[in-house]
C-alpha cells in the first residue's frame, strides 16, 4: 500500500489558496438565460436543417419517380374521356361569351364525374 506523500507546508499553502479561490468564482446573473437562449437557437437551427433535408429528399424522390416513369401518368378512362370531351365542347355557343361556355362545360363535367363516382360506390 502506498503512503501519502507529506510535503508539509508547501501543500498546505496550495490547499489554502484553492479553498480561498472557491469563493471567487461566481456565475453571472445572466449566464442561465444566455445558455438557454443559445440552446433554443441551436435547437431551432437543427430543426430547420432537418426540415430542409426532408424537403430535399422528397424532391429527389419525386424527381426519381417521375424520371423512372418517363413522365407518363395514367388517368382513368372516364375522367380522361370527360376532359377530352370538355375540351371539344369549349366552342362558344351563339350569343354567349367563351368564358361562360367554359364554366358551363366544367360544371357539366363535374356533374358527370359525380354521377360516375356514385355508380362506383
Amino acid at each position: 500500500m502506498t503512503e501519502p506523500l507529506d510535503h508539509g507546508a508547501e501543500w498546505d499553502d496550495v490547499e489554502a489558496l484553492v479553498r480561498a479561490a472557491g469563493g471567487y468564482v461566481r456565475p453571472s446573473e445572466e449566464l442561465r438565460p444566455r445558455v438557454l437562449e443559445a440552446a433554443r437557437a441551436e435547437s431551432s437551427e437543427r430543426w430547420a436543417q432537418r426540415r430542409i433535408l426532408q424537403v430535399a429528399l422528397v424532391v429527389a424522390l419525386w424527381g426519381g419517380i417521375s424520371t423512372a416513369t418517363g413522365g407518363r401518368w395514367e388517368v382513368t378512362a372516364p375522367f380522361s374521356a370527360g376532359v377530352l370531351q370538355v375540351h371539344a365542347e369549349l366552342r362558344p355557343a351563339e350569343g354567349r361569351a367563351a368564358d361562360w361556355s367554359m364554366v358551363e362545360s366544367f360544371t357539366d363535367l363535374r356533374r358527370r364525374q359525380a354521377a360516375l363516382l356514385s355508380l362506383t360506390r
